[in-house]
């Protein structure tokens, strides 16, 4: 039996990375990469742009079969990891198996924030290749998208679904769009240009709920505060309409 070597946790482009450095840097034992997805390793930044616009796209491949193969990596695939038992140095998997480790490394990245919510269970959430693959779906259908959050992925999806002809609204509670990633000036601009090309946003504005009507899921808004960016908004028509949280 092969002694126990490195686990990661996570089999997303960072522990994929750490993989592949482990044996560049000369590292001889034994090398296992846990992801809960069933997809070789991938890129994500596309998730949110080009895959939802082109038809049979595809992220690119971080880890391919001949890689794993080539650098000695066994690669698990679609098993979540359940819990890590540090006295026994093993890694506890949904199925039951049980994976020793020498060393343990965990990179599983972030989810986005699950909103507690009336209605929250109709929300998407923009994390994996699947979700942006249910998202193309909408999107292909020409649905009305509702996309919670003006940060740089909520602001990607809604031009790659503009781009599709969608209608598009953006809700931000904070009192711009991209508070947190750039300057004023800079999220003005990127403000209207999306606008222009057609984005409806509601700035500082909090959601109350989310309720299934007819026409789909509908958001019901709190105003907070007085709202920005007047020269862009436009009122709602009716139609299929789809939360997305970004």
């Amino acid at each position: 039996m092969a002694a126990p070597g490195m686990v990661i946790i996570g089999a997303g482009e960072a522990g994929a990375r750490a993989a592949l450095a482990l044996r560049e840097h000369g590292w001889e034992g034994k090398v296992t990469l846990i992801g809960e997805e069933n997809h070789l390793p991938y890129e994500r930044p596309p998730l949110s742009k080009r895959l939802l616009t082109e038809d049979n796209g595809s992220p690119p491949t971080i880890l391919t079969e001949d890689r794993l193969r080539e650098g000695e990596i066994t690669l698990l695939r679609g098993v979540p990891v359940t819990a890590i038992d540090r006295s026994a140095k093993e890694v506890m998997l949904l199925t039951g198996e049980r994976v020793p480790y020498r060393r343990l490394l965990i990179a599983t990245g972030a989810r986005p924030r699950q909103l507690p919510l009336p209605g929250g269970e109709h929300l998407l959430y923009l994390r994996t290749l699947d979700d942006s693959a249910s998202l193309k779906s909408l999107i292909d259908r020409g649905a009305r998208l509702v996309i919670i959050g003006g940060g740089f992925i909520g602001l990607e999806l809604a031009a790659s679904a503009r781009a599709k002809s969608c209608e598009v609204t953006v809700i931000e509670v904070a009192p711009r769009v991209l508070m947190r990633g750039v300057p004023e000036i800079l999220a003005e601009k990127l403000a209207r240009r999306h606008c222009e090309a057609g984005v409806a946003l509601r700035i500082g504005t909090a959601i109350a709920s989310i309720g299934r009507e007819s026409c789909g899921a509908c958001e019901r808004l709190n105003n907070r505060m007085r709202r920005r960016y007047r020269w862009c908004r436009r009122g709602t028509r009716n139609g299929s309409c789809h939360q997305s949280r970004a």
